[in-house]
């Protein structure tokens, strides 16, 4: 597995046309070379790796070197970073002749960037490669997709434990803190991004904190989750309510489980991200309500929550073989409340596997 990745990642020297590319993404660093440490902060980063024709550089700080190398990848070489970590890798690329060097500009600091670029002396020019390196993620192996399929499961576990303990008059933050042990109960390394649980007028925000508002009975209630395993981000939404449901949340809710089928439906390989967007975006205008519908209908899942490829109205991207989409059209309406279902498949060679089994409420 990791050679593949290491020749992919060396093809992008020659479509770059650079003799190798720093990678400051700390998500790509482990992706390519296995090592998990995080970065503190973006001046304080806990390595920094490079790709070459011969190997994939990992630069570490002392304080991370036996780490580093005790989770280093076949592929991967792990050297002292000494200090600063731009004086060790500008001498790096001189010192063999390099005069073109890669970097991603989303994710390196202004202040490497300039000295870096003292550092180098003329000698060598720094080149943005885009989203080059994390495009390479887009596409998971089989390995990846176990990891994925059991970050999905635990997920529904812990859904499905918590919605059971769920009660009206609890507050939103009460409900988020269940929702927190119920994965940890499940097994899960903790949580993918901080959980949301929006209730009332707060289910009109597409992302919200929550708070101390307490849950009534009849209005939705978003609850917006994910647990981790290996690293792999799972990633999960329902809308729930206690008791009877009033007669606005119904009919948003069935509008919203239409354009959630009608996306479902059209997932695949060979769809752009524009055109799976507007399969639920569609169905929102025939309704009369997409000004509701605030976001994009979903987005790639891997060793982030939020990766490649986008399915949005301006998504650049084709789905293909390989790639772990999410499905989440919502409506939202301000001081009112809002619906959100959220499912995560799998594009295969022949059309999309739902990875997702929590269940959904029906109306």
């Amino acid at each position: 597995m990791a050679s593949d990745r290491f020749d992919r990642a060396k093809a992008l020297l020659a479509s770059a046309s650079v003799d190798a590319i720093l990678v400051s993404n700390s998500t790509n660093r482990r992706y390519l070379t296995g090592f998990t440490g995080e970065d503190h902060a973006i001046d304080e980063p806990g390595g920094m790796s490079m790709i070459t024709q011969e190997a994939m550089l990992l630069f570490a700080p002392s304080t991370n070197l036996p780490w580093a190398e005790s989770e280093a990848n076949s592929d991967t070489t792990v050297l002292d970073w000494g200090s600063p970590w731009t004086t060790t890798v500008a001498d790096y690329v001189i010192n063999n002749g390099w005069t073109r060097l890669g970097f991603e500009e989303a994710t390196t600091s202004v202040a490497s960037f300039n000295a870096l670029t003292e550092k180098l002396e003329g000698k060598a020019e720094l080149v943005p490669v885009g989203k080059a390196v994390d495009a390479l993620r887009a596409v998971k192996t089989d390995e990846e997709i176990g990891y994925l399929r059991e970050a999905l499961r635990l997920t529904d576990v812990a859904f499905e434990a918590a919605e059971r303990r769920a009660r009206a008059g609890m507050t939103e933050k009460e409900l988020a803190d269940i929702v927190a042990e119920e994965l940890k109960k499940a097994g899960s390394e903790g949580q993918s991004f901080p959980t949301i649980v929006a209730s009332g007028p707060n289910a009109a925000k597409p992302h919200h904190s929550p708070g101390d508002r307490v849950m009534q009975v009849g209005e939705p209630i978003i609850i917006d989750m994910g647990a981790l395993h290996q690293g792999y981000a799972g990633d999960l939404t329902r809308t729930i309510w206690f008791g009877e449901p009033s007669a606005e949340l119904v009919t948003m809710y069935r509008n919203v489980q239409a354009a959630f089928d009608a996306a479902m439906a059209k997932a695949g390989p060979n769809i752009t991200g524009v055109e799976l967007d507007a399969a639920a975006r569609d169905v929102f205008t025939t309704q009369g309500t997409a000004q509701y519908f605030v976001h994009s209908l979903g987005h790639g899942l891997g060793l982030r929550v939020h990766e490649a490829p986008s399915a949005s109205f301006r998504s650049s991207d084709t789905l293909a073989a390989g790639n772990v989409v999410t499905i989440e059209p919502g409506l939202y309406v301000s001081g009112e409340g809002g619906v959100r279902i959220e499912d995560v498949v799998l594009i295969t060679e022949d059309g999309a596997e739902n990875l997702t089994s929590a269940p959904k409420r029906v109306l």
